[in-house]
Parts: C-alpha cells; sequence; structure tokens
C-alpha cells in the first residue's frame, strides 16, 4: 500500500516537472493532506487494502476495466479528442501561455465547449505545483470530468437568477484573485451584469470564457481577443474540431 502511494504520488508531480506536496496532493483528492501523509508512512487505510485485496484475485485486464469505468475522464490537450489535430492542439498550448487575453470558446454543443475549457485548465502549466494560478466559474458539476483546480463548480443550478445569485456571492473573492488564468462557464449569457468586469479581468490575465453566444463582444475586449469555434470533426464525430480566430 505505501509503495504503490508514494508512486502514485510521485507520477502527479511528473505532471509540473517538481514533487507534489501532501497538501496539495489534499487538494486534488479532497482529503486532509495529513492523512495522505499518514497512508504513506504505513497508517491505516483499511478501505483501501480491502479494494486492493479484492482486486488482486481478478484478471490485469479486469482490473483495468474496473478502474478505468470507475474514473472520471480528464480532458487535456493530450486527449484523443482534442490531440487528432496537431496544428489545432500547438496553437492551444501556445494561447494558454500568453499572460493577458480574451478567449472565447463558441459553437458545436454545451458538452463540446466544457470539454475545451476543462482541457485547457488541466494543460495550463501552473508556476507553483497545484497551486492557484486558476480562479473562475463553472455552472455545471464535475461528476463526469476531472475537475479543474481553482475552478468553483455550481452543480448546474437551472435558472439564471440562482447563477446570479451564487455569483454575487462568489465575485468579490474572485475579484481579489492573483490568477493567472481565469475561467467561466455558462456564465456569460446567464449573468451580463458582469461581462463587463470579465472583459475587465482580460486586461490583466487571460480569461477564458465557454458560453452559447457572445454577441460580437469580444471586438469590446482591451487585449489579445481570440475565438475558438468548437464543432465535430468530420473523419471522426466523437472527436472535437477547434477552428480558431484571432481578432
Amino acid at each position: 500500500m505505501k509503495k504503490l502511494l508514494l508512486n502514485l504520488k510521485a507520477s502527479l508531480g511528473l505532471r509540473t516537472g517538481q514533487p507534489l506536496s501532501f497538501d496539495a496532493w489534499g487538494r486534488l483528492t479532497g482529503r486532509p493532506g495529513n492523512t495522505l501523509a499518514s497512508w504513506c508512512d504505513e497508517g491505516s487505510a483499511h478501505q483501501l487494502e480491502a479494494l486492493l485485496t479484492s482486486m488482486e484475485r481478478l484478471s490485469g485486464s479486469q482490473r483495468h476495466e474496473l478502474i478505468e469505468e470507475a474514473c472520471r475522464d480528464n480532458p487535456t490537450l493530450r486527449h484523443p479528442k482534442l490531440a487528432h489535430d496537431f496544428v489545432s492542439v500547438a496553437y492551444l498550448a501556445k494561447l494558454l501561455r500568453q499572460p493577458v487575453g480574451f478567449s472565447a470558446i463558441q459553437g458545436g454543443g454545451d458538452h463540446m465547449r466544457t470539454f475545451l475549457l476543462t482541457a485547457l485548465g488541466n494543460s495550463y502549466e501552473q508556476p507553483e505545483a497545484f497551486g492557484n494560478g486558476i480562479g473562475g466559474v463553472d455552472i455545471h458539476c464535475s461528476e463526469s470530468f476531472t475537475p479543474v483546480m481553482g475552478v468553483t463548480y455550481l452543480d448546474n443550478p437551472l435558472r439564471a437568477s440562482d447563477v446570479a445569485r451564487q455569483l454575487d456571492q462568489l465575485w468579490p473573492e474572485i475579484r481579489k484573485l492573483k490568477a493567472r488564468l481565469f475561467l467561466f462557464n455558462g456564465v456569460w449569457t446567464k449573468v451580463p451584469a458582469l461581462q463587463t468586469e470579465i472583459l475587465a479581468l482580460a486586461q490583466r490575465a487571460h480569461v477564458v470564457v465557454a458560453d452559447s453566444s457572445f454577441n460580437g463582444a469580444i471586438k469590446r475586449a482591451q487585449a489579445p481577443a481570440h475565438l475558438l469555434a468548437v464543432s465535430a470533426a468530420p473523419a471522426n464525430l466523437d472527436w472535437i474540431r477547434v477552428n480558431i480566430q484571432e481578432f
């Protein structure tokens, strides 16, 4: 058990090129860092031990299948849904490195827009391992995909008034964040009163917004602006094609 947990911790640290602290690991898992440290110090983790003991009696393919079914999808720029288009992915990776700007994700369906926004967030190279380089709000829940650390998920409120009420509570803290990347999903059209403030954030950080429509607002941005139009790729309808326009 100890060897597995330490190897898992080390593998997660490879993502940022530096060791992963127990506190940062705790933020990823939703468990206290000192609990994870205790498990790695051969403390009690009876549920995990029972899980592994049970899986030992399965074939390798059965274990792999069960784990794959239990794990959420992990959107990144390396995911097959996006990686099929090397040129677009290379441009998106370059776009993530720009210090300020406004990038709008539009078109396709809600799932496509959410997948790309999440992939950008999960591919962002933060200055500190799983630190506070990202902020933002996604109106969805994160049950079917790995969430972006630093983004608040609202669990699918149906009414725009509910989204506005929650954003009214969250915005003072978001405004104070010194994040380098802000992600907003479903906020632009449901809380139009925040559009001016979102555009203002793009003058000190890179802001990526996913929504169904922007009504020409991209041209109002006082920072480098891009439109990322998503659609199904003709070669494979499970893939996402991204058409990138610079303004």
